[in-house]
Order: C-alpha cells, then sequence, then structure tokens
C-alpha cells in the first residue's frame, strides 16, 4: 500500500509543482478567478481540513508500527496543500499569488523528488 501512496504523491505532488513553478503567472490568473468566485471562508474551512489530515497523518506516525515512509510523505503533502490554501485566502493580490505559485511549485517538486527518493526504502 505504501509504495502505491508513495507513487501516487510522486506523479500529483511533480505535476502540481511543474504547472506551479513554469507557469506561474497563468496557474495565479487561474486561482486570483477562482478567489473571486468562492468566499475567503472556505478557502480557510479547506485548508483547516488539509491540516487536520496532516495531524492524523502524523499521529499515525508517532505509534509503533506507523513508522513508514508513505506516512511521513502524507503529513508533509497535507501541511503543504493546507498552507496553499490558507495563504492563498489570506493574500489574494496577483503578485501574492503569483509569489506563491513560485514557491508551492519548488516545494511540490521538492516532495515529488524526495518521495521518489524513499521508493527504494519501501
Amino acid at each position: 500500500m505504501g509504495k502505491y501512496y508513495i507513487w501516487f504523491v510522486v506523479i500529483v505532488a511533480g505535476l502540481a509543482g511543474a504547472v506551479r513553478l513554469f507557469l506561474a503567472r497563468r496557474f495565479a490568473e487561474m486561482q486570483a478567478e477562482r478567489l473571486r468566485q468562492r468566499t475567503v471562508s472556505r478557502e480557510r474551512a479547506k485548508s483547516l481540513i488539509f491540516l487536520a489530515v496532516g495531524v492524523v497523518f502524523g499521529s499515525i506516525y508517532l505509534i509503533p508500527w506507523g513508522r513508514q515512509a508513505w506516512v511521513a510523505i502524507g503529513t508533509i503533502f497535507s501541511f503543504i496543500s493546507g498552507a496553499e490554501c490558507f495563504f492563498q485566502a489570506q493574500f489574494p493580490t496577483f503578485d501574492a499569488l503569483v509569489f506563491q505559485s513560485r514557491l508551492l511549485g519548488i516545494l511540490y517538486l521538492g516532495l515529488s523528488a524526495g518521495s521518489y527518493l524513499m521508493l527504494s526504502r519501501v
């Protein structure tokens, strides 16, 4: 199960990171339009859900049989996704969204590369 989840993160985080990094301005335009249509409270609620999932994954990692690479990767992935939703709702200006897009692109690509390296340990 862990190997499949890690492959999922490698692909999803890799694609998300590449789009956010290499098409930062276009992605920021799409996010700005999406944020105009949705309420800020909805985005904050979504960030809390992602953070709650991260806390659940983190607590699973702390139990003796839960110390597996895919649990740690799931925790990091959830925290990055939660931070993305929260900060986009907090700072919805175009310039801030471009900066966030580039920063999150680097983080997602780093997570994807790190997850790929962890495949050898699973």
